[in-house]
């Protein structure tokens, strides 16, 4: 099989120990997580490099039968689904415990209200459709709807590498104008990761990783290359700078999340969300030699962050049900340390540092034994290491 490609392995090793740390609720060190970097997060990265992966993997995609691909893709949608099922079950059983212990209260509030006013049968039903939320069960989901779509936009980039971009440009445009979201069947609230507007990222994705099998150019002016540096730089100094001086900016970011063409919103993946991690993903692209950036791209196949990466998806799904319990310890230590904010830090660390073991005994032990191949041609055009496949 294939090496995998070592510098999206690695990426995906940050992002998945990334999301853990801001999936604990009223944790401190998410405060200085990456995510508070930029207009985009880990989940935005995630997609993208999903569609690379798959793009990558299905290299010959134009020269095999459309069965055939919607054939391997539908697998991988029900093997997504089968972890999906882990988090819900799991979930449930750590809400169905703490409503029990300590009844609708805490972190898991709103939650745990939903189980008492709906009842376990009727909101796990719910939540094995698909139709409700259960913790952090909706990436997944998210995951298992592109899985559906992706045998389609993967022909497309077969044909032409850039083809998927129109429908889903068209898909990701009526979605955020006329706000066309799924809301949950129980609670009310929007999906947070739903798939029309977020079908365009996972085709850029798709489009890119057709670019590198096709042996196309990346274009590398310093005009653009400093744009891209320019926008990551730019939120900096809006985020740190501007919203303290201008009051109108602060009242932006504090509502950005409810606009699609001049906010930031998540949901509808706004397009200062989708310009900035076009950005990073082109300055990984187009300067491979650059320092951080270097790292990435020399990172080894043993490499804990690429053993994690290789191993995403159950290494997410213990992350998705780990955060609950963290959640809810961190939550229940706050009470007695009366918020003593050294105490709770530790606390904080030395569950993400139990999550990381975890993760990595999932992940594997390194095989060091194995040697890594060279890139091809094609690949290293873009500066990435290694062939791929789908985590």
């Amino acid at each position: 099989m294939p090496q995998r490609r070592t510098t999206i392995d690695a990426i995906r090793g940050l992002c998945l120990i990334n999301i853990f740390v801001n999936h604990i609720q009223d944790g401190a060190v998410s405060a200085v997580s990456p995510s508070r970097l930029g207009f985009s997060d880990s989940a935005d990265i995630f997609v993208l490099l999903s569609g690379i992966s798959i793009a990558l993997a299905g290299s010959q995609a134009s020269r095999r039968r459309l069965p055939d691909i919607v054939a391997h893709l539908w697998r991988r949608a029900a093997r997504i689904y089968a972890f999906e099922l882990v988090i819900v079950f799991a979930t449930l059983g750590l809400l169905a415990a703490i409503l029990a212990l300590r009844g609708v209260t805490g972190v898991h509030a709103q939650d745990t209200a939903l189980l008492r006013d709906h009842g376990f049968p009727n909101l796990l039903s719910h939540a094995l459709t698909l139709r409700q939320t259960v913790g952090y069960s909706s990436v997944l989901r998210l995951y298992v709807a592109l899985m559906l779509i992706a045998p389609i936009l993967l022909r497309l980039a077969g044909w032409r590498f850039w083809a998927p971009l129109p429908p889903a440009l068209l898909l990701w445009i009526a979605a955020g104008h006329f706000h066309l979201v799924l809301s949950n069947s129980l609670s009310g609230a929007p999906f947070a990761l739903t798939i029309l507007p977020w079908t365009l990222i996972f085709a850029l994705g798709i489009t890119i990783g057709q670019g590198l099998v096709d042996g196309v150019a990346l274009p590398r002016p310093r005009g653009l290359t400093g744009l891209a540096l320019g926008y990551l730089v730019g939120y900096l100094v809006l985020a740190v700078v501007v919203v303290r001086l201008w009051p109108a900016a602060a009242d932006w970011a504090a509502t950005r999340n409810d606009a699609f063409w001049l906010g930031a919103s998540k949901t509808y993946q706004s397009p200062l969300r989708v310009l900035h991690v076009l950005a990073l993903a082109y300055l990984v692209m187009a300067l491979p030699r650059a320092p951080l950036i270097r790292l990435l791209h020399q990172v080894p196949r043993d490499h804990p962050l690429t053993r994690l990466g290789r191993r995403s998806l159950p290494v997410f799904t213990a992350g998705a049900i780990g955060a609950v319990l963290a959640s809810e310890a961190l939550d229940l230590a706050a009470i007695p340390l009366d918020a003593a904010w050294l105490p709770l830090l530790l606390l904080e660390a030395g569950m993400i540092a139990l999550f990381v073991g975890i993760a990595l005994r999932i992940a594997g032990r390194p095989d060091r034994a194995r040697p890594a191949h060279p890139a091809p041609p094609e690949v290293r055009v873009a500066g990435l290491r290694g062939t791929p496949a789908i985590a």
